[in-house]
């Protein structure tokens, strides 16, 4: 077990050295127990659709932080990501960025798994290396009425259309601060209906990327908008709207 261990860190310590990203012993430790509780919990509740550790580590650990450029220069202060399942890529973002996170599902049994996964390591006092992070079962237009213009970052992956994720983000966000939607293949289209989108809610382009995840190959973009004007449109809408008919 130990030599596997020892396996597993030199694997993912060769993919953080290729993108040159670096995580202490505590971070790296960390993020290790997290994945461990992902993969030992999909069985009972479906967190990932990846159990394959090396590729596990790669999809989900690298991917995510290869976001920490834009991370870093939004605002300060608090990060929401948004349908984040098993706690990607939120998780790893706050142990590296050091910001105060809420990871947010609808989903509220994989909520509250990632929960106990948390508290858990609340309790061992093994969280210390790790800035607040929750874990909240409940959707984006419920969180925007409690907790309106809060955050200065909404992260979100895989979740949803460019056009939507605008709507959703908006209210959530405080003047100034950045939704940083991680997407698959560029896609002009949908980049052109979430800035028409955006020009209803408030929200401007401000920054979009191109990479490729080494190792696999896997294209990758991330698009950027920041909230920087009242919103045309009252927000949030009914539960569900923004994805049924999307603004653009």
């Amino acid at each position: 077990m130990k030599h596997e261990r020892r396996d597993s860190r030199r694997v993912l310590q060769e993919l953080l050295e290729v993108h040159n990203l670096s995580l202490g012993d505590a971070q790296y430790a960390f993020l290790e127990r997290h994945l461990d509780f992902v993969i030992a919990t999909n069985d009972a509740i479906r967190l990932t659709a990846i159990v394959d550790r090396d590729k596990a580590e790669r999809l989900h650990i690298i991917d995510s932080l290869l976001v920490l450029p834009e991370v870093c220069a939004a605002p300060t202060g608090p990060l929401l990501d948004m349908g984040s399942g098993g706690g990607f890529p939120g998780i790893p973002l706050a142990v590296v960025s050091g910001r105060e996170t809420d990871l947010l599902d609808s989903v509220q049994k994989k909520a509250r798994a990632v929960q106990s996964f948390l508290d858990s390591e609340q309790q061992t006092q093994r969280q210390s290396v790790v800035p607040p992070i929750r874990s909240l079962g409940m959707r984006a237009e419920e969180l925007a009425l409690e907790y309106p213009a809060h955050y200065s970052v909404v992260t979100a992956r895989a979740l949803s259309s460019l056009p939507s994720l605008v709507e959703l983000a908006t209210p959530l966000l405080s003047f100034g601060g950045r939704l940083i939607a991680l997407k698959g293949k560029r896609d002009p289209g949908e980049i052109a209906r979430g800035v028409k989108a955006a020009q209803k809610t408030g929200m401007i382009l401000v920054d979009e990327r191109e990479y490729a995840l080494k190792g696999g190959g896997e294209q990758r973009s991330v698009v950027v908008f920041e909230r920087a004007n009242e919103s045309q449109v009252m927000l949030p809408r009914r539960l569900g709207k923004a994805q049924r008919t999307p603004l653009a």
